[in-house]
């Protein structure tokens, strides 16, 4: 990744910003739904199978962003 001109700063911070914002809201998510969740082994369930689409997700949306910059 080349950071040196400005645009790509640009680009890299929006990404990082949007993610961090991602990451806050996914993990409040899986608390909520672990927490007060009427099943807790459903909740569980549901949690796991939401951590790897959503980390798979983030892997994919990383890979772009190198390719991008």
């Amino acid at each position: 990744m080349d950071l040196t001109n400005f645009p790509n700063l640009l680009i890299a911070g929006v990404y990082y910003l949007f993610t961090g914002v991602m990451i806050f809201f996914s993990l409040f998510g899986v608390y909520i739904l672990t927490r007060y969740g009427e099943s807790k082994m459903l909740s569980l369930f549901v949690s796991i199978i939401y951590s790897i689409f959503f980390l798979s997700l983030l892997a994919n949306s990383y890979n772009s962003l190198q390719k991008i910059l």
